[in-house]
């Protein structure tokens, strides 16, 4: 390496990356890329700032700022003077309140290309060029998630049962042994199909808007073109063979698709305040993977990717069309859980991954040669989401561990890594010289967990969060008027007089309800252990030297120990438990 100063920044991060396990595998010769890099320059673990989470560290990573001072307080922010359950979602550039790297390298006169980094939308510089920057699987370019159609009992809400029936009324069948069978979807995924004496129909009443039917129907036929069973499915928008979109065998993938297809704002965007998410019909595309027909037609399984509509994503906007014209389709998001995997269907996920992989490489590398950039940062959850989905299965402290299922997992995870390998090999291949300074990073890391701990049930027992029944819908809701503490993640916030809408608890009250929230989030004990499942609770003020203050971190914070969580697991239940036994 030269010892001159570096000309050129490339930033590379993977969320969830475990040092232990990058270390592992580099001994075991499966990160080459990964390797050299360790070899050549500097390796050290890093210590996240609190929370340990997402958006927070990688805003401190491109900010330099602790987590009071950029403001950006886990995923979603409570803002003072609002009702305290109101909360904003935090993985927008918007919410920092620290300068970002690419706007000190724009005063500098240097420009940045940044690749699916989150916070970086929207776009707080002028000369930059920015793909993404929201979050992993974020509503804003989405017209649908991935789903799964299939004949196989349903594992997800959001998965589609379908059933396969004589076909009828298609135009120039091609040859086939067996009786043709078909079958028809709604891209969407929002609608389940039936088949009915009148034909395919919603089981649901179908959406209109301004007298226009919102869901895009395909229709799938199934037929035995070898004589040895059911091994191809014909897909297409009317019932036509000669006019198909794809044509399928088992384990094949479509080329991209494209539809036009209605965006919907849902509760949960509103609630959390998903801002200027676009509505309305737009063009969006997606693929197909025939993941299993069976030669007796009796098993069926279709996946379907995420939809990605076509613009929107790309700073300059005019730069999303050049982008799937000298790159491809624009692709998010692929790297996390796919919902083949509830079905024992890994290789789905690793082709998904792998697409991934391939075409941030390729847009890295179609950017930086006909933008010269002096800064580019790219960013990939594949760790993360391999960490929420694996990690208790390598733990040996695990009451089910199975020495063989452990392996395969060991297995999956290396499969992630290599990866990550790949693309740090692919961006530094096409784009690092001598006067390159290359940094790999993550976020966080990651242990498994096992129990719900949730510090509602402390506080509410203790008479400090109260709920009541709603006597119209019979739904629970919180009663302010009882409530005196209010948790929200790592923090709990006072319902303090003067302070909040619904404040009830007096000013010179305050230090007493903190003492009384501290006593009852101590007290919680695992009934199985008898052990006090948090790490580490205490006042506001006495958590600066973990970087918290401000106005948006709350009036207590805590940590749970390792194993605890109130995040992976069903939160509902620790809210109706307490609720029931009084």
């Amino acid at each position: 390496m030269s010892d001159s100063f570096a000309e050129k920044l490339i930033m590379i991060g993977f969320d969830g990356g475990n040092p232990p396990f990058i270390e592992k595998f580099v001994r075991e010769g499966r990160l080459p890329n990964i390797s050299r890099l360790m070899k050549e320059g500097v390796y050290s673990e890093s210590l996240p700032v609190m929370p340990c989470d997402t958006p927070t560290n990688w805003c401190t990573i491109v900010t330099g700022a602790w987590t009071g001072t950029h403001g950006i307080t886990s995923f979603h922010i409570h803002l003072p003077g609002e009702p305290l359950d109101k909360v904003h979602f935090s993985v927008r550039s918007y919410w920092s309140k620290a300068e970002f790297l690419w706007d000190a390298a724009e005063r500098a006169g240097k420009k940045t290309v940044a690749i699916m980094w989150p916070v970086s939308f929207p776009p707080t510089c002028k000369s930059g060029i920015f793909i993404d920057g929201t979050g992993p699987g974020d509503p804003q370019w989405r017209l649908g998630h991935s789903t799964i159609y299939t004949t196989r009992p349903i594992r997800r809400k959001a998965d589609v049962p379908v059933t396969l029936t004589k076909a009828e009324g298609w135009k120039n069948l091609p040859e086939t042994h067996s009786t043709p069978l078909e079958t028809t979807i709604d891209v969407s995924g929002r609608s389940v199909m039936i088949w009915t004496e009148k034909g395919w129909e919603s089981l649901e009443k179908p959406s209109f808007k301004e007298g226009r039917e919102t869901h895009v129907l395909h229709h799938l036929l199934i037929v035995d073109s070898e004589g040895s069973g059911y091994d191809k499915a014909i897909i297409a928008r009317e019932k036509d063979a000669s006019k198909p979109l794809a044509i399928l065998k088992p384990h094949e993938w479509s080329g991209w698709i494209y539809e036009k297809l209605e965006k919907r704002v849902g509760e949960a965007e509103k609630r959390f305040d998903f801002r200027n998410l676009p509505e309305g019909v737009f063009e969006g595309y997606f693929k197909y993977k025939l993941v299993e027909l069976s030669p007796s037609g009796e098993t069926f399984t279709l996946f379907r990717t995420d939809i990605f509509m076509t613009s929107g994503w790309a700073y300059p906007e005019t730069l999303a069309e050049e982008i799937i014209k000298n790159v491809g389709p624009f692709i998010e998001g692929l790297e996390l859980a796919q919902p083949t995997i509830a079905y024992g269907d890994w290789e789905t996920y690793f082709e998904c991954i792998d697409m991934q992989v391939d075409w941030q490489i390729r847009a890295a590398k179609y950017l930086m040669k006909k933008y010269s950039p002096d800064l580019l940062l790219v960013q990939i959850h594949t760790q993360d989401a391999i960490n929420h989905q694996l990690s208790k299965a390598i733990d040996k402290g695990n009451p089910d561990y199975d020495e063989e299922e452990a392996k395969k997992a060991w297995e999956r995870f290396a499969r992630t890594y290599e990866d990550v390998d790949n693309l740090v090999g692919g961006i530094i291949e096409n784009y690092a010289d001598e006067k390159t300074l290359i940094v790999l990073l993550s976020d966080h890391g990651a242990v498994p967990v096992y129990k719900l701990s949730w510090v509602g049930v402390a506080l509410m027992r203790n008479n400090l969060l109260v709920y009541k029944k709603d006597p119209v819908s019979g739904k629970t809701m919180i009663d302010w008027t009882k409530t005196k503490a209010y948790p929200w993640r790592t923090y709990i916030f006072v319902n303090l007089k003067g302070r909040e809408p619904t404040g009830i608890v007096d000013p010179k009250d305050y230090e007493d309800v903190r003492e009384e929230i501290l006593q009852a989030i101590y007290s919680l004990r695992d009934p199985e252990t008898g052990e006090c499942p948090i790490a580490l609770a205490v006042r506001k003020e006495d958590a600066e030297i973990l970087g918290q203050w401000g106005d948006r971190v709350g009036d207590i914070i805590y940590y749970l120990k390792p194993g605890y969580t109130d995040v992976d697991l069903d939160r509902n239940q620790a809210v109706n438990l307490p609720l029931e036994k009084d």
